[in-house]
């Protein structure tokens, strides 16, 4: 696994602890979250709540291990929530 990858599931796996410490630990609850809810997360930065809404454009399209390595592009239109798969690897 490349370095950055590395880097990027560790990040994520600590985003995703904070999540289930905070009572967010099914997906229900994670894709019912509204922003109030991730701001009350603790010690949560500006980037980690970009992570968290990523992760739930992820659980909507079931892209859970795509996310998670970094090999995703989860993108949101009017009505879907659509996935194009990065293509550098």
């Amino acid at each position: 696994m490349k370095k950055e990858n590395e880097n990027t599931l560790i990040t994520k796996a600590s985003i995703l602890e904070k999540l289930f410490k905070s009572g967010f630990c099914t997906e229900k609850k994670i894709l019912n979250m509204q922003l109030d809810d991730i701001l009350k997360i603790p010690n949560c930065t500006s980037s980690e709540i970009s992570i968290i809404i990523d992760f739930k454009k992820a659980i909507k399209t079931k892209k859970y291990f795509d996310f998670l390595i970094g090999n995703e592009n989860i993108e949101r239109d009017d009505k879907n929530a659509t996935y194009n798969k990065n293509t550098t690897n």
